[in-house]
């Protein structure tokens, strides 16, 4: 364990985070109406201990099958544990109390939706997963920022406009030294392992200190919720692997690399319908390309989208039906996702305001600095970027887009790198 490398611990994080919470899903929970959140948990605290002793004690046994349900005060197969500690505290709370815990209600339901709008697309999670070549702080924001930005229903953007660039950009400084570029990413390394124990210890909190109106024996609708997001990013980036694919390295090895993948393709579409024992060959090769690939992960995951010496290159494959359904796929998913966040957030009771603004900070917070190392590492990208080529498979057009060359000067003895941008009309030429 004391060999293992900054990434393999941030992974481990990853997953151990949600371990408890998932574990207790099999079996029956009694980890409620221990803790309180501070506002009135003292309040709460007392009613217990002062009228429903009774009902507690039969709650933690953990025995659903030794008690009646109570049926006409909503009590069910799964809750008939849990509803008469609710209905009992809830019968001798206050009116005043109880409004407050309303406002709290509609303060959190709506936060899920908010943190959709200051989250990251999966667009933009794809670029640094599948062209920065970064996977595994792509996966570590993705976790650390529960919530994925959402537009409109079944539209979606062209990835690589992400990296289009306008003459008033600031310029982003590109670090050269070694020793600079591992300093910025264990920085983001750590800030992102920060942001998911956050998150983590929010989710436990959440699901032990209070009760999901909708949920009520279970503490880990916060958990489902962010591991939902969680899950959309990913079947996301590899849904727009099917529209995308870049390369992120040396000038000549991106180059190369970008030129085999446009022979490869020009290759399928004069073939055409492929038969079994050449799509066989063709999978024989990718499984055998997979150490090659690992060990072009393992030298630009630690190094930062702006490292001085990379390159960028990028080509895009023509719509399948198989990624248009991706992508609907993938916005229902964001549409299911924010109305899971609002049905477990917004019946969340035994919470007051002041707490549930401090728990709203806490999730802005995480999506912010996620937010912030992602438009960090896009803006490398944009340094970095030097073509775009677009490939329509089967087909005799070759249209190249845009190509933007870096060059090398110095201005007043200063070595900072300036990269000129030549812009190019579109070409369309017949093969």
């Amino acid at each position: 364990m004391a060999g293992l490398s900054v990434p393999s611990w941030c992974i481990l994080l990853v997953i151990s985070i949600y371990i408890t919470p998932i574990a207790a899903w099999g079996s029956t929970n009694t980890n409620q109406f221990r803790d309180w959140y501070p506002q009135y948990g003292h309040i709460f605290e007392a009613l217990k201990q002062k009228y429903c002793m009774t009902e507690y004690q039969n709650y933690l046994t953990g025995n659903k099958t030794a008690f009646e349900r109570d049926v006409l005060g909503g009590g069910g197969k799964h809750t008939v544990l849990t509803q008469p500690v609710i209905k009992c505290i809830l019968s001798h709370t206050s009116e005043y109390v109880k409004n407050g815990m309303t406002a709290a209600q509609v303060l959190l339901g709506v936060m899920p939706t908010v943190l959709s709008v200051m989250g990251a697309s999966t667009e933009e999670m794809s670029m640094l997963a599948n062209v920065a070549r970064r996977p595994i702080l792509a996966l570590m924001l993705a976790a650390g920022s529960p919530s994925v930005y959402f537009s409109r229903a079944f539209e979606y953007h062209d990835s690589a406009q992400i990296l289009q660039d306008h003459p008033n950009r600031l310029p982003q400084w590109r670090p050269k030294m070694w020793y600079s570029k591992l300093l910025i990413s264990l920085a983001e390394y750590t800030v992102a392992a920060a942001a998911i124990a956050n998150i983590a210890t929010l989710n436990w909190d959440i699901g032990t200190k209070t009760v999901c109106a909708v949920w009520t024996d279970g503490i880990i609708g916060p958990t489902v919720w962010a591991l939902l997001g969680l899950v959309v990013h990913v079947f996301g980036t590899i849904g727009l692997r099917l529209r995308i694919c870049g390369w992120r390295g040396p000038g000549n090895q991106v180059l190369d690399a970008a030129r085999r993948k446009e022979e490869s393709v020009n290759a399928a579409g004069v073939r055409g319908t492929l038969h079994i024992r050449e799509t066989l060959v063709l999978a024989g090769e990718w499984v055998a390309g997979i150490p090659r690939r690992a060990l072009s992960l393992l030298r630009t995951e630690p190094m930062p989208s702006a490292s001085a010496g990379f390159e960028v290159r990028i080509v895009t494959f023509q719509e399948s039906k198989l990624f248009l359904v991706a992508a609907w796929a993938g916005s229902m998913a964001t549409v299911f996702h924010i109305i899971f966040g609002t049905l477990i957030f917004a019946s969340t009771t035994f919470i007051g305001i002041e707490d549930a603004l401090s728990i709203v900070g806490r999730y802005i917070g995480s999506v912010s600095v996620c937010r912030i190392i992602l438009m960090y590492e896009l803006a490398g990208l944009r340094e970095s970027f030097a073509s775009v080529v677009p490939l329509s498979s089967g087909s005799n057009k070759l249209v190249v887009v845009s190509t933007l060359t870096p060059n090398l000067s110095r201005d007043s003895g200063d070595d900072q790198m300036v990269k000129q941008r030549v812009r190019t009309t579109a070409v369309s030429s017949q093969v």
